[in-house]
């Protein structure tokens, strides 16, 4: 969690500043729902980690609203990116809507009953982003 008094990240898991593309619909609370319609909206995350992201938004999404979000992960198991996209569908919650410039949302996200398998390849994407190529 993001201490903001002492400008410490304090997370358990380290996350990845990257864009990565997510679909995200709004599940609750039922009159966000309402407003936002049933379709998907795109957004480019700013950082993900095992246990959750943060994306900018056009939208305000309140603290607590429940989001199913999609995206995918490339796995360099094995040597290869080719055959190795892990399509994802987890439920989120919102923690944190800040406004940002050009009218937009910093949205911070924990991911809300996420299997371990899912967990770990969260976690293990993020690892292999980061280590250094050789």
């Amino acid at each position: 969690m993001f201490n903001r008094h002492w400008g410490q990240d304090r997370r358990r898991y380290q996350r990845l500043n990257l864009n990565l593309i997510v679909w995200y619909k709004v599940v609750c609370p039922d009159s966000l729902r309402s407003m936002l319609g049933e379709k998907e909206k795109e957004v480019l995350t700013i950082d993900i980690g095992p246990l959750g992201m943060a994306f900018m938004c056009r939208y305000h999404l309140p603290s607590y609203s429940t989001l199913l979000l999609k995206f995918i992960v490339f796995s360099a198991h094995a040597g290869s990116y080719s055959h190795l996209a892990i399509p994802l569908e987890l439920q989120g919650v919102v923690r944190s809507s800040l406004p940002s410039e050009d009218n937009e949302y910093r949205i911070g996200i924990c991911f809300k009953d996420i299997p371990t398998e899912k967990q770990l390849q969260l976690a293990r994407f993020v690892e292999e982003s980061l280590r250094p190529c050789i």
